[in-house]
């Protein structure tokens, strides 16, 4: 295991105990952009935790973090991280919450590591390959291809996110949790066919799809018209279907991102 890769699974755990520990007390939870787009205490503990290590460990890296910004490096490598993907759902008790981590550089992904704090789940980047604890979901009684579709709370873009999830809900099985990274972990894992991300910011997404394209399965990104960012990702053929599904009906353009 390469040292940044060992960084990024330490980072990640530490930063889930310290969410297990705020959710056994009291602590503050208030609103950023709408009803469900919340920031809690554990938040902020768990990103401090993560930054903090790597100010120490690595302070030439360039880091972007959800509540803290962008930090310029002079490496070339970028660290992306959601200290809590899914706070909704920890606010009310739910396990679909997890710590995101993921280091790329121009070469692509370096590291990346996902880890549920409610169920001590996780996932990453060993080596290059998967390594994990991570339980399978049972297999699905629908013959048809089970597809998660996500998108940020008070989008600018959520009337075409929705008719976008209207679309593939026409098709699919849809599959919605409320945290991308907790998605991305079962496609990587194929308990889940494909995902859909429509204008999600990178640090929802950066080691879900590390991890899934080292499984084998494929990411692809795609802009509408309007210029918003889709990335589809999962297995090839549930991929491409989903591309051409997209295009045919002017949702999506040809371009990559």
């Amino acid at each position: 295991m390469t040292e940044i890769e060992r960084l990024a699974i330490t980072m990640a755990r530490r930063a889930a105990t310290e969410i297990r520990a705020t959710a056994r007390r009291r602590y503050g939870v208030r609103r950023k952009s709408g009803a469900e787009d919340l920031l809690t205490e554990a938040d902020l503990r768990a990103e401090s935790v993560i930054t903090d290590i790597l100010s120490r460990a690595r302070p030439g890296d360039a880091v972007l973090a959800e509540e803290s910004g962008y930090r310029p490096g002079r490496t070339g490598v970028t660290w992306v991280v959601d200290p809590l993907d899914g706070t909704a759902n920890f606010v009310r008790a739910s396990t679909h919450y997890a710590v995101s981590v993921a280091a790329v550089s121009g070469s692509g992904c370096l590291a990346a590591a996902i880890v549920r704090p409610a169920d001590g789940q996780w996932m990453a980047l060993r080596d290059g390959a998967l390594d994990g604890d991570f339980t399978q979901d049972p297999p699905a009684v629908a013959t048809g291809a089970r597809v998660a579709v996500a998108f940020p709370y008070g989008a600018a873009q959520l009337v075409e996110a929705r008719a976008i999830l209207a679309l593939v809900g026409q098709r699919y099985e849809v599959a919605r949790t409320g945290s991308a990274a907790c998605d991305l972990l079962r496609v990587a894992t194929g308990a889940l066919d494909a995902h859909v991300s429509v204008a999600l910011p990178w640090w929802d997404t950066a080691a879900g799809h590390g991890l899934v394209h080292a499984s084998g399965r494929t990411v692809v990104h795609r802009r509408s018209p309007r210029r918003t960012r889709i990335d589809i990702s999962g297995r090839p053929e549930v991929v491409r279907s989903l591309a051409r599904l997209l295009e045919e009906h002017s949702q999506v353009s040809e371009g990559a991102a």
